[in-house]
């Protein structure tokens, strides 16, 4: 099917695909196979492509099983799909420029949580920071019985204030975002993907509050647990950036995070896209300091 050729990155996760030609509109053959993988892997990256953000917006509703060309009013050329929202160390006004991320899925707190994550690298200069994924479908699959049996039926509560500097391990570059409105949500920890079906162990450091029905301390024990099994270093898949890369991820099915970013180091502007695209009700983007400030 198709002329794509796909390597795998993780046995767990992600791909990588080349011989792809970005142009608008795909064929049907090469669409399926890309919806298909991207289902299947969660995370796919595209090395050395010339992707505009026409093209970027395009390939990211077409993953999530949109049709783009449809209604071009209403995705791929609307406005809000045609604003190019850059994280950047350099670039005035750019996205969370400095810092080191912890473990999240973006806007995980929302009915209407993004499906889709993208970035293109623009500019990267070596030694890049990488961005670091883990699966949090992979996660559920390999969680330890016993620890299963004590988290089944369980909810968690997610929102933007939770006590990320109690989760940083005494790194003061850690960044803490703050959201213009306060919102939560509770959801199993075995959490249904909406998509693909697939049970996820739905929690992470940065937006997870607390296990619902615990004490603070029970709650933040056995999330501790958790986060221990996520995040080994065998299950994580580090992306170390060059430019012209389009990494592509399931913004439910798998987390991202990034090690500190300084203004003095190598420039890493990188060309972000949701989708679906942000409506007018979704939440503004946040404002960030770090644990230290």
């Amino acid at each position: 099917m198709g002329s794509l050729q796909v390597r795998a990155i993780h046995p767990g996760f992600g791909a990588e695909v080349s011989g792809l030609e970005p142009k608008v509109p795909l064929a049907d053959d090469t669409i399926a196979q890309l919806r298909h993988l991207f289902d299947e892997k969660g995370l796919l990256v595209f090395r050395d492509i010339d992707a505009d953000l026409r093209f970027q917006t395009y390939l990211s509703l077409l993953l999530i099983g949109e049709d783009p060309l449809a209604n071009p009013d209403q995705s791929l050329d609307s406005p809000s799909a045609r604003r190019e929202l850059l994280v950047s160390n350099r670039e005035e006004g750019g996205n969370a420029p400095v810092g080191r991320l912890l473990y999240h899925s973006d806007y995980m707190w929302r009915d209407d949580v993004f499906r889709l994550l993208s970035l293109y690298g623009l500019k990267v200069e070596q030694p890049t920071s990488p961005t670091m994924f883990v699966s949090a479908a992979h996660g559920w699959e390999t969680l330890p019985d016993e620890l299963r049996a004590r988290v089944e039926g369980l909810y968690a509560i997610h929102g933007q204030n939770a006590s990320y500097d109690v989760r940083s391990g005494g790194d003061a570059d850690v960044l803490l975002p703050k959201f213009a409105d306060e919102e939560t949500i509770r959801l199993p920890i075995a959490f249904r993907h909406p998509r693909t079906g697939q049970t996820l162990l739905y929690v992470t450091p940065q937006f997870t509050q607390r296990i619902d029905g615990l004490s603070d301390a029970d709650s933040e024990a056995l999330l501790g647990e958790l986060f221990d099994h996520l995040y080994r270093p065998d299950v994580e898949v580090q992306h170390l950036w060059r430019e012209r890369d389009l990494v592509m991820w399931d913004n439910i099915a798998l987390q991202h995070a990034r090690p500190n970013i300084t203004y003095e180091g190598p420039a890493r502007t990188l060309r972000k896209t949701f989708a679906p695209p942000p409506g007018a009700n979704a939440s503004k983007r946040p404002e960030f300091t770090t644990v230290g400030a």
